[in-house]
């Protein structure tokens, strides 16, 4: 079972996210709640849990200072950031901390389950790649040198999500070949270079949608789709939903 803190200033929150979902069925354990980032500072330090759920909009130390004093701390804990609407500006510093995933309140079950979901999955595959080095002492130094260059691949696509950067640019880039690197990437992480740069493309798709006044065809361009059709079908595959369908969701 994966460990999660529960993060909200408003108990009756913290008490329906706490009762209302069957987290046992989604591998997770709730070991601790806070209300405040202050609080769950001092809880995380504590018990290291694989997951944190909280609000930004606390007395005191924020979410997003709990965020920012949690990478400091370089503690490895996946953060899910709970935000209203009208505080979207605070999902996108979150993204920019590297959170994983967001929701916009008000949601509902079905959302926090595709959400969740989808971290435990990603938690558990990093659990793995953790693990899996470490635990090799007899690895050669190509083994840890593939490990770096991988999170090297990552970096640079975060970075460059929003040019037009394609896998052969990437390969170039850290001088390797198109094959020797695909195959680096998916053993140390378990997904291909495309769909890693797809999906953080998606991520920040998902953060733009957000803001209204940015038309669907300006979001396409500034996360490197020269093409609005192609983007919209590729964020359909990704999410299940057209780029339209997404905002209308959440306006």
């Amino acid at each position: 079972m994966l460990s999660m803190i529960l993060v909200d200033d408003e108990e009756i929150i913290r008490e329906g996210l706490r009762d209302c979902v069957d987290w046992a069925s989604m591998g997770i354990t709730i070991s601790g709640e806070a209300s405040n980032g202050k609080e769950a500072l001092v809880k995380i330090k504590e018990s290291r849990p694989d997951i944190l759920l909280t609000d930004v909009v606390m007395p005191g130390m924020n979410g997003i200072e709990l965020i920012q004093a949690v990478r400091e701390e370089e503690l490895p804990v996946a953060i899910i950031v709970l935000s209203a609407f009208e505080n979207f500006h605070y999902i996108q510093s979150a993204l920019r901390h590297d959170a994983a995933d967001y929701l916009v309140k008000p949601f509902n079950e079905a959302e926090l389950s595709l959400v969740m979901n989808k971290v435990v999955q990603q938690v558990k595959r990093n659990k793995v790649i953790s693990e899996y080095v470490p635990g090799h002492a007899l690895l050669s130094e190509a083994g840890s040198r593939d490990h770096r260059i991988s999170q090297d691949i990552a970096k640079l696509i975060e970075k460059r999500y929003a040019e037009k950067l394609t896998v052969q640019d990437i390969a170039s880039e850290i001088s390797l070949s198109i094959n020797h690197m695909m195959n680096l990437f998916k053993k140390e992480t378990g997904e291909t270079v495309g769909d890693y740069l797809t999906k953080v493309r998606m991520r920040h798709a998902k953060r733009l949608l957000l803001d209204p006044m940015i038309k669907i065809y300006e979001i396409a361009d500034e996360i490197g789709y020269s093409d609005p059709n192609y983007f919209a079908k590729a964020f359909k595959k990704h999410t299940g939903l057209s780029p339209k369908e997404f905002r209308d969701g959440r306006l």
